[in-house]
């Protein structure tokens, strides 16, 4: 999507693209942040960031940006294009074996069961490099409002929207975990899981679309000492007041900036929240016996390289979603349970129901401590401690149920159902369709 080229190469392709993926329409799941930044505030803010990046007429875009009325040559774009970037918010509980180091000079690890959740963590919906790179779900974001998609929101004023497909789901992802190689499942040194004892127990995905500016410009700028036109885009987002703006590095300022830096970015980011453009993954809890604050960290970060690197999100969507998911027919199915509106409400419970659950792993492991000890005959683990945690368990089980979200112990209730007979799996499916929200269908758009 983002691409610099030089003049008489391949640029960047938008316009063949919007046409295939324009007139696409959304599952009625689908939540959008409306645009709130006028496109006049963002091509001028756009401007400014790509004359200062590129050295191409700084000083009459930035007088043109306090001056508007002013007759200069400024540099402007030569296309600018409003688009949805598809992304998924995913709450989620997962267990299996892990073996972990308290530090990482330790000389040994420790076998454990382990419980992990993630609380509103970004997954891009799609695979297009560098966009899909990059998360656009900033706190300040995460609490705006957001509307159901409607055709009336394929345009923004005069403009057409390009409107990117999701293509594919979350929901695979324990699956996919469960066939990595040992170095794959192996944290920093200090922790790693086993691949196949992975199981999901949890998981609630919000299908979200965020807006942006997508801007192209043909700037001359030096490329080996030689002034050169070449195209690059920039974009800005949309969904809040003033939001982040990104340009691709053209050579000469990659090259400056490598003195500094032995790997220059690809894009220069500005704006709120600009250190936070590759955090996608926010552990919520990790608990196990001999795991710290720093082992949950180390897993934010792992997660976080794994998406930005592109090769791990691409390879999953082509292993699951062969066929191009929604962008091929619809391979995504929007009736599962598990795809939820991003509203306050829903989110709410479903966290709720997540802290609960957290509370009665913490209460079963220690159970299970102390039932340890007292089988290799610890003088202090008294019988009184037991019984105080087992009471403490049966509360947190009710907790538990009293707070599990409609629609999970629908899909509870399809899953143990479907190992039954088949006659059962349409009694569960029934029952699944009761707790969701009717998709509306998607619209192929016409060659």
């Amino acid at each position: 999507m983002l691409s610099c080229r030089q003049r008489g190469k391949h640029v960047l392709k938008t316009s063949a693209l919007s046409r295939r993926v324009s007139a696409r329409s959304y599952s009625n799941k689908v939540r959008v942040f409306p645009f709130v930044t006028p496109k006049e505030k963002a091509i001028a803010w756009l401007n400014c960031g790509a004359a200062l990046t590129t050295g191409d007429r700084p000083l009459n875009t930035l007088l043109r940006f306090v001056f508007p009325s002013l007759d200069l040559d400024a540099l402007q774009p030569v296309r600018v294009q409003p688009a949805y970037i598809p992304t998924w918010l995913v709450d989620a509980e997962l267990e299996g074996t892990i073996w972990a180091k308290k530090q990482d000079t330790d000389d040994h690890f420790t076998k454990d069961t382990a419980q992990i959740q993630f609380a509103h963590t970004e997954l891009p919906g799609f695979t297009y490099k560098p966009l899909s790179s990059l998360s656009f779900m900033t706190p300040t974001l995460m609490e705006a409002t957001t509307v159901p998609w409607s055709n009336d929101l394929r345009k923004n004023g005069e403009d057409q929207v390009l409107c990117l497909p999701f293509a594919h789901t979350p929901f695979h992802l324990s699956e996919a975990m469960r066939s990595l190689s040992t170095a794959d499942a192996t944290v920093a040194d200090v922790l790693r899981f086993e691949p196949s004892s992975v199981k999901e127990t949890m998981m609630a995905a919000y299908p979200v679309l965020i807006p942006v500016y997508l801007a192209q410009y043909k700037v001359n700028t030096p490329i080996r000492g030689k002034l050169t036109e070449t195209s690059i885009t920039a974009y800005i987002e949309a969904g809040v007041p003033n939001g982040r703006i990104a340009g691709e590095t053209v050579p000469l300022l990659k090259e400056i900036l490598g003195t500094f830096n032995a790997d220059p970015p690809d894009l220069l980011v500005a704006g709120p929240y600009k250190d936070r453009i590759h955090s996608f993954t926010n552990v919520r809890s990790l608990t196990a016996h001999n795991v710290t604050l720093q082992h949950r960290t180390l897993v934010e970060e792992h997660a976080d390289r794994a998406i930005t690197a592109g090769k791990p999100l691409r390879e999953y969507s082509q292993r699951f979603f062969p066929k191009g998911g929604a962008a091929a027919g619809g391979e995504i199915d929007w009736a599962d349970a598990r795809i939820r509106p991003f509203e306050a409400a829903e989110r709410h419970a479903n966290v709720q129901w997540l802290a609960a659950s957290a509370d009665l792993f913490l209460l079963r492991t220690m159970l299970q401590v102390y039932e340890r000890r007292r089988e290799a005959g610890e003088p202090a683990v008294q019988d009184s401690e037991i019984e105080w945690v087992k009471t403490q368990i049966a509360a947190a089980e009710k907790d538990s149920e009293e707070r599990k979200p409609a629609w999970l112990s629908a899909y509870k209730l399809q899953e143990r159902l479907l190992e039954g007979s088949p006659a059962a799996s349409e009694t569960a499916t029934s029952a699944s369709e009761g707790q969701t929200v009717q998709q509306e269908p998607v619209q192929e758009p016409k060659p």
